[in-house]
């Protein structure tokens, strides 16, 4: 193995090799570390710097939004999401069962496999209700680069129901992430 010259607290090169080779090994695997940590920052900074900035001039952040059920809704109300596009459902659901269903059809054939004969099945048909059912878009994650909540959209979906990206922006006036930005290497514009 060849020593690598370590630089000293008194800031002068010293052969390594005064030390054991245990301190070798966790210099060079510091140093792999460090230049990954690099390497990646410059690719995350090349990315931030070329994707579609959604016409806006202030420095953004992208966030994966799930959509989710937040309840049965009144007669009359509607949904209130912060983002502006909440929906209000219609759904089917049957004191025998413990899903709701999107359509009639489904919750009929669901009712189906339970009861066996056509009499029962009728009187179960007529107890079905129908509820308002609000969905709102709530964050999940949040990304520097359109592309890495795409990538993460992609590799957990299945840990998800509906998803989509949403783009924010940092404020003008949000000083602390522009200096955070700045110090990392992003360029930020005023």
């Amino acid at each position: 193995m060849i020593n690598k010259p370590v630089r000293m607290d008194n800031g002068q090169n010293t052969e390594t090799s005064a030390y054991p080779n245990g301190f070798n090994d966790a210099y060079d695997q510091w140093e792999s570390y460090l230049n990954e940590i690099h390497q990646g920052l410059k690719a995350l900074i090349k990315e931030y710097e070329t994707q579609d900035n959604r016409i806006t001039a202030y420095p953004i952040y992208v966030t994966v939004q799930e959509f989710v059920c937040i309840g049965v809704m009144a007669d009359g109300y509607s949904v209130n999401c912060p983002y502006g596009d909440g929906e209000t459902r219609i759904q089917y659901k049957h004191e025998d069962l413990e899903e709701c269903y999107e359509s009639r059809d489904e919750i009929v054939a669901a009712l189906g496999e339970y009861e066996l004969e056509s009499i029962e099945l009728k009187i179960a048909i007529n107890q079905i209700e129908e509820i308002n059912v609000g969905y709102i878009w709530t964050p999940v994650e949040f990304f520097l680069t359109i592309k890495g909540a795409e990538q993460y959209i992609r590799t957990n979906a299945h840990n998800h129901g509906k998803l989509r990206t949403y783009v924010h922006h940092f404020e003008r006036r949000n000083f602390e992430m522009r200096k955070l930005l700045e110090i990392v290497g992003f360029k930020t514009k005023d």
